[in-house]
């Protein structure tokens, strides 16, 4: 394994993987571009982390992640020469394979993953695209590595993670409902978070049917929660998000051809 890992771009989804590697691989060198100076000079503080010239970046590292927008790394990555046993890892959506092949080269057989913030502490599930034994060695050990079956599996993956902002808006509702019956603002959203939370924390995360079990769990005949969700699968809301999903969907299948 490398000794030295390199990121193209430091922003708000590179500088907790940068953490969580600093955390767990103390003796690599990691360099980070200086595109975003003020990400860059937090993680800096860091002890085996550096700021370094884009091309400086490939000259040391044989794995490279690329955490840029697709229209800047249209514009940034021909200007830089890469090597062609580099492993590269982007975590870009809005282009496809072949477009990031075709800038990269003569590197070849990138793969696209889908890091979310909370990589930091780990728990986060990684879909990747092709498989990859170097995102299994760097994350697998903290996060949950989920091979996709072909690259057509990226975009609706990239759009699931849509559902994040919808759900806090929805907890904060509950919250802050909560808040105003019982009187306090701030253990009804300490209540909320503990309780979906401790659920979601104990459920298995095997992919085996969970949530339908615990909908059937929660689903008592004249229960609270049964009249909850009957009243909100009445209001139209569960179809809304499936269309919602399927808007995303479509943009991202046509940003990656």
């Amino acid at each position: 394994m490398t000794q030295s890992i390199g990121f193209l771009g430091t922003g708000r989804i590179a500088e907790p993987m940068i953490r969580s590697l600093s955390r767990r691989f103390p003796n690599f060198t990691i360099l980070v571009s200086t595109r975003s100076h003020e990400i860059s000079s937090r993680v800096q503080t860091l002890n085996n982390v550096s700021a370094s010239p884009n091309q400086y970046i490939l000259e040391q590292c044989e794995i490279v992640f690329i955490c840029l927008l697709a229209d800047v790394a249209r514009k940034v990555l021909p200007q830089l020469m890469f090597e062609s046993a580099q492993k590269i890892i982007s975590v870009m959506a809005d282009i496809s394979l072949e477009e990031i092949s075709s800038l990269i080269a003569p590197a070849s057989n990138p793969c696209v993953t889908i890091p979310l913030p909370f990589i930091e502490q780990g728990g986060c599930p990684l879909p990747v695209y092709p498989e990859s034994p170097t995102l299994e060695t760097l994350f697998g050990d903290e996060n949950d590595v989920i091979t996709l079956s072909s690259e057509n599996a990226i975009p609706p993956h990239f759009a699931a993670t849509a559902i994040l902002s919808s759900s806090m808006k929805q907890l904060d509702v509950v919250a802050h409902w909560l808040g105003e019956h019982a009187g306090s603002q701030r253990d009804g959203e300490r209540y909320v978070a503990n309780l979906v939370s401790g659920y979601l924390g104990a459920m298995p995360k095997d992919g085996a049917d969970r949530f339908k079990q615990a909908m059937q769990d929660l689903s008592t005949e004249g229960g609270l929660n049964n009249q909850l969700r009957q009243h909100i699968t009445e209001s139209g809301h569960y179809e809304t998000l499936r269309n919602g999903l399927d808007e995303l969907h479509r943009r991202l299948k046509v940003a990656t051809g």
